[in-house]
């Protein structure tokens, strides 16, 4: 009996888990993954101020490059004019992390969609053969004819034979423009 009391009150008290855990350390432990990714209703259910977290990490170098890229790559589900900025400025950085690069290329796309293809072009042009993959998989995730003449004019000009595979696979993928 006594037992059952000391539970009922316990239970009647208790708090959440995450009630005085930080924000920041609840992103943390979503990006702890090493392949995989929080889902965009995982995230959006830790509340208000996770894009701001999820920047912060990803300018964090002691966050590890796993969780940074993580936390890039979940910022195009939080498409915000400062998302986008923080992005696009990780895309266009050629000194920044090749792995953030990379994510960020993905997250604008996913995010913006059509609006982001102005803003992945640099990772199209660029000399990181891994980034231009990358990119050609970003666009083609977009689908939209916009995003199919993008991946026809990079197919007749990029020097990679990984990168021309990509963009034929991906363009056997969508629908033909009409």
């Amino acid at each position: 009996m006594l037992f059952a009391s000391t539970l009922a009150v316990w239970l009647a008290t208790a708090r959440p888990a995450h009630a005085e855990t930080p924000l920041r350390e609840r992103v943390l432990n979503l990006l702890s993954g090493y392949e995989d990714t929080p889902s965009a209703d995982a995230l959006h259910g830790l509340g208000d101020g996770v894009d701001l977290a999820l920047m912060d990490i990803a300018k964090d170098p002691a966050a590890g490059r796993s969780r940074r890229s993580n936390a890039v790559w979940s910022l195009g589900f939080f498409p915000t004019d400062a998302s986008r900025a923080f992005l696009l400025s990780t895309v266009t950085d050629a000194a920044a992390d090749s792995q953030l690069r990379r994510s960020a290329t993905w997250a604008l796309c996913n995010g913006w969609g059509d609006a982001a293809l102005a803003d992945v072009k640099p990772a199209l042009e660029s000399s990181d053969e891994q980034l231009r993959n990358q990119a050609v998989r970003a666009v083609a995730k977009v689908g939209s004819p916009a995003a199919r003449a993008i991946l026809q004019e990079r197919l007749a000009s990029d020097g990679s034979a990984m990168v021309r595979a990509t963009i034929t696979t991906s363009l056997s993928g969508m629908p033909e423009v009409k």
